[in-house]
């Protein structure tokens, strides 16, 4: 795995796996971001029925599989034989970990919609990371302020938390100031020169999600974003390789 500092390339991350060339949230597209030479991979989790982190951004499997209903209602086993495109099944996190496997960073976004519970969702994320043996190559992303608080509380020493927005809120600088978090994660029309020198005074990545035209991330890059993540790798890696 590359090992960039901030200052000098961002970090080049595939959406969803790799969303732009293969099913959102799946294996395929974890094993695209790896062939990609990506240095790392975002995905989404939200616990099933069984109380285990799967790979889903919707809380519905209607928009990404060919099966319909919540996703919290839906067993492990019914999961495992859902088409989530090209034949994909909605994976586990545990499955995602195993292949990435410290070849590159995996950034777990957890998703939570009203009346989730957030503390279940978070504790069976942190033990599957433990489990990997992960802390080291994985970021907890979330946008929920009291999802992210909760890793904060819980997260073992070497853990690295971002608050994902569209730009960052005075609220969102307080929790990252009380709660010592690693990093923002705005989108890329967030981005300020303001913005990436707040996160380096308090030593936290400056991310961008999801930038797909060539222009913003120019833009994003000549800001000096830590991370980039966005559909399509090979056009922030051409981005990176043409400067």
């Amino acid at each position: 795995m590359s090992h960039h500092t901030p200052l000098d390339r961002p970090l080049v991350i595939a959406h969803r796996t790799t969303m732009g060339h293969a099913p959102e949230n799946t294996l395929l597209g974890i094993r695209t971001a790896l062939d990609m030479d990506c240095d790392g991979v975002e995905l989404d989790v939200r616990l099933c029925a069984d109380a285990v982190p799967v790979l889903i951004h919707d809380d519905d499997l209607s928009r990404t599989t060919d099966a319909s209903g919540r996703v919290a209602e839906a067993t492990l086993d019914s999961l495992a034989a859902v088409d989530a495109g090209r034949g994909q099944p909605v994976p586990t996190l545990r499955d995602a970990l195993a292949l990435i496997d410290a070849r590159m960073l995996c950034i777990v976004e957890l998703k939570v919609t009203p009346g989730d519970d957030v503390a279940a969702l978070c504790d069976a994320v942190l033990t599957d990371i433990a489990e990997a043996d992960a802390i080291a190559w994985t970021w907890l992303w979330s946008f929920d302020s009291d999802t992210v608080i909760e890793l904060a509380r819980r997260a073992p020493h070497g853990r690295r938390i971002a608050h994902l927005c569209l730009s960052p809120t005075p609220d969102i600088w307080q929790i990252a100031a009380q709660y010592r978090l690693d990093g923002i994660a705005m989108h890329g029309s967030g981005l300020t020169a303001e913005h990436v020198a707040a996160c380096r005074a308090h030593a936290m990545a400056a991310f961008v999600w999801t930038v797909n035209e060539p222009s913003d991330i120019e833009r994003c890059v000549a800001l000096g974003a830590t991370g980039v993540v966005g559909d399509y790798p090979e056009r922030i890696q051409a981005v990176l390789d043409h400067r």
